[in-house]
């Protein structure tokens, strides 16, 4: 069978033995740089996501075609992420006219007419169903120059003119949006594998504190240690559910050590020969099993006898010796990965580290030698402090007692120094926290984590802090500034991206940047200026600044702080360090400190090759500005820059919704006063008054209309605008529920309610002074949802059913609301009774 679509059916077809040309399928389609960087965006065969919905949805919308597409080429198909008014989620690159848009990644590709150009007349779309005939695309074009699809808008009628500048415009916007939704996702994909690689270190790291807390406490007790081993091992993988450490024994393999669900096989022993720990042993290499029942070293006997399923094995050595194999299995396979497998064979060396020591400790009972060598080994910073108290007993500082080598990288000092002298007198100005914790460890005896800065060193530090005996603690940590600084841009940008979705003026979205920016990099200044001519100029909007610093909003010309405008015309960020060393502005430093500036960065923003704007921070000190920190700022800029843009386009098309609906209201003026004049010698004055009264109801719906961009409007502005023509509101009742209404259902409702209350006026309620009329509308849910509206007079003359079909006003109400004709008229003695339906969906405004 072939497939089709028929309208947005998608209808099966047999086979009519006849094959369309195919269309020669553009070189840069298998382009392996592109296609490797399609991949590592990880978006193909993803499920639907809003983000791209909305952006399809507002393409559809934007250039008035029924069918938009995300559209991503591979080397084999194309694929559609999101798409709207197509039902396929992908096609071959045969029938792909995205795929011609690779060829020329630096504009839009249209085509007015698919049937008459070359590349696409073969096209099966275009042949056959579903007929398209108007292609416009824009591409997906990443940072490094790769186009990975497009974003197109597709119709089904040829398009001569092909779009409007704004659709170009829009479209190219929207394309952009795509690949901030593209980066975006990236971004937060990797910052969630980042987390769970951190998580998983830090666990193998609290594993190992804990085993360290054991073995130190330990002495020569080679059993606690082994037991310690298996524990932090399986703490530290937790899908482990056994765990055993085996020691050779002559040919065979013991099971010393065994926790989990293999707590019940202590003792047991496995030939060196036939079994898996065997071969991790003899081969002296760790061992993944994936699964047990197709492993080809496991005994198949053994695997119900010790519920396993997969295990890892790390080999237990003392240089070239086989002590034994540390073991953790799982009862379910594939439980396990090469990660795993790293975590086991780091605690198969702290097991060989735990035998040799005690092995050596009870050989000489060296505690004091085995505490050093551990103490000197460690990579992370291990500090052995004692509280200093004063007079009161209250604990005001804490001096050093042990610092091991570690140390003094980590904090950027003589370790050997430090031993014996308080913290406040190592690292004067140290915060008080760093103090106040470890002495709430002291007093409570309860170990504390922490994750804090030493601002005096501008470094970050996580790490462990526990209670020893009487007034001493012990703390192992380490340096985390770099890992810190990351999570802050990325929480940084990703509040950046929140406050320009809801912030609607340029100056609001400059400052709420200027603000994130400044508390994320911990700068002094930071702010968004307009360039002015071939960058000689900087217009600096309203600027964040740090408490106890001035704003530098205003107009600057370059030339007056140095030699700086090359960098910023070429495109390059302008990066000083230090304003008194830069060869560019060391003569002019006292004017750059004169503003509390010593360094500074201005990332340059582009438009059509040339540099427009720049984002500024400024530090009060001396700074390195990090690739990291300018990769930041670069997205910063970017996405600022793209908010403003949308800003402005939304600005513009207001006033363009304004100058429509001027000319609308001029021509419905143009309108009556032609009429007034062609009519002025008909001698009917009241069917002339008729019309102007139409044409006036009209104008009145379109007022309501303009207060929200002839979008929608609101029932009960539109029921009072034209009510009020006719007589006093207070003359009215009005009851039901206020509701957003399609400009279709505005303008029939209108004119509905314009010849009720003109009839009411001459022969119903309101001919006379007590008559009133009850307006009523509500919705029903029964069957399909329709809207029903229901008109009630009373207090007027008796009212009889006239005679004959009547005029227009007469067949105009019969037509009911949208021309459904739906109407029940009931002529009651006591006044006019009227109900009217229509299907809801035509009359509310529907959401997309």
């Amino acid at each position: 069978m072939l497939t089709t679509w028929r309208g947005l059916e998608y209808v099966p077809q047999a086979h009519t033995g006849k094959t369309m040309p195919s269309t020669p399928i553009p070189s840069a389609v298998t382009d392996k740089a592109r296609l490797k960087a399609l991949a590592n965006y990880g978006i193909l065969d993803t499920p639907a996501e809003p983000g791209f919905d909305g952006i399809v949805q507002l393409a559809c919308q934007l250039c008035d075609v029924p069918v938009a597409l995300v559209s991503l080429v591979a080397e084999d198909r194309q694929w559609f992420k999101a798409r709207i008014g197509f039902p396929p989620c992908e096609t071959n690159l045969n029938s792909s006219v995205c795929a011609h848009a690779l060829a020329q990644p630096d504009e839009l590709l249209v085509i007015p007419d698919l049937t008459t150009d070359p590349r696409t007349a073969q096209n099966p779309l275009v042949t056959g169903e579903p007929h398209i005939r108007f292609y416009a695309g824009a591409p997906l074009r990443t940072p490094s120059g790769m186009v990975l699809g497009t974003l197109c808008v597709i119709d089904k009628v040829s398009r001569p003119a092909g779009l409007t500048e704004t659709q170009h415009q829009c479209l190219k916007l929207l394309a952009e949006q795509v690949l901030n939704q593209l980066e975006l996702r990236r971004a937060v994909r990797a910052r969630d594998v980042l987390r769970e690689t951190e998580a998983q270190a830090f666990r193998a790291r609290e594993a190992l504190r804990d085993m360290q807390a054991v073995v130190a406490t330990a002495e020569s007790d080679l059993e606690t240690i082994l037991h310690a081993v298996v524990a932090g091992a399986m703490q530290a993988v937790p899908s482990a559910e056994g765990g055993a450490i085996e020691l050779l024994d002559g040919k065979e393999l013991e099971y010393r050590v065994v926790q989990g669900t293999l707590g019940e096989h202590k003792g047991l022993r496995l030939p060196l020969d036939g079994s898996a720990a065997g071969y991790c042993a003899t081969s002296r290499r760790s061992y993944l099993m994936l699964d047990a029942t197709s492993d080809p070293y496991v005994q198949r006997g053994l695997i119900g006898t010790i519920q396993l399923g997969s295990a890892v094995f790390a080999p237990i050595l003392r240089g070239e010796t086989v002590l034994g194999v540390l073991k953790l299995q799982s009862v379910k396979p594939f439980c396990f990965d090469e990660r795993d497998l790293d975590q086991i064979v780091l605690f198969a060396g702290a097991a060989t580290a735990g035998i040799t020591e005690a092995a050596a400790r009870s050989e000489a009972r060296a505690k004091d030698v085995y505490w050093r060598r551990l103490f000197d080994r460690l990579n992370e910073g291990f500090i052995v402090g004692e509280v200093v108290r004063n007079a009161d007993g209250r604990i005001t500082d804490w001096r050093n007692i042990e610092v091991n080598p570690a140390c003094g990288e980590l904090l950027g000092i003589d370790p050997t120094t430090a031993i014996g002298r308080t913290i406040r007198e190592v690292l004067p100005g140290i915060e008080d926290a760093w103090v106040n914790e470890f002495a709430d460890v002291v007093e409570t005896g309860q170990p504390k984590t922490f994750t804090r800065e030493v601002a005096t060193v501008s470094r970050w530090y996580e790490g462990h802090a526990f209670k020893l005996e009487g007034d001493r603690f012990g703390v192992i940590f380490l340096e985390v500034t770099s890992r810190v600084a990351a999570e802050n841009r990325r929480t940084g940008m990703l509040a950046i991206g929140d406050k320009l979705s809801n912030l609607t003026t340029i100056p609001e979205m400059t400052a709420a940047v200027a603000e994130v920016v400044g508390l994320t990099l911990g700068t002094s200044r930071a702010g968004f200026g307009r360039i002015e001519g071939e960058v000689e100029f900087v217009n600096i909007e309203a600027d964040w600044a740090a408490p106890g610093q001035s704003s530098v909003a205003g107009r600057h010309r370059y030339d007056d702080f140095g030699n700086l405008r090359a960098p910023l015309r070429r495109g390059e960020p302008l990066v000083v360090n230090d304003v008194a060393r830069d060869a560019r502005t060391r003569k002019n430093a006292s004017t750059w400190q004169g503003f509390g500036i010593n360094s500074f960065l201005h990332m340059p923003v582009r438009e059509r090759g040339r540099t427009v704007a720049v984002f500024i921070v400024h530090d009060v000190k001396p700074r390195v500005w990090t690739p990291e920190e300018l990769g930041f700022l670069r997205s910063v800029a970017d996405r600022l820059e793209a908010g403003v843009a949308r800003v402005r386009s939304e600005e513009l098309q207001t006033i363009l919704n304004a100058e429509l609906a001027h000319r609308l209201k001029n021509t419905l003026a143009i309108v009556q006063s032609i009429a007034t004049q062609t009519l002025r010698g008909v001698t009917e004055r009241d069917l002339v008054q008729v019309f102007d009264q139409r044409v006036l109801a009209l104008s009145r719906a379109h007022d309501v209309l303009l207060q929200k961009s002839w979008s929608a409007a609101q029932m009960r502005a539109v029921m009072e605008s034209v009510l009020a023509v006719q007589a006093d509101l207070d003359r009215f009742a009005l009851d039901g529920p206020d509701m957003n209404i399609s400009p279709q259902a505005a303008l029939s409702l209108t004119m509905l309610l314009h010849e009720l209350a003109t009839n009411a006026l001459k022969y119903g309620a309101l001919s006379t002074r007590a008559g009133k009329v009850e307006i009523s509308w509500r919705t029903v849910e029964t069957g399909a949802p329709a809207f029903v509206l229901g008109w009630a007079e009373h207090g007027g003359p008796s009212v009889t059913e006239p005679n004959g079909r009547g005029g227009f006003g007469s067949r105009l109400i019969r037509m009911g609301l949208l021309g459904t004709r739906n109407a029940i008229l009931r002529y009651d003695p006591k006044g006019l009774l009227a109900e009217f339906r229509a299907p809801l969906s035509d009359i509310l405004v529907q959401s997309h």
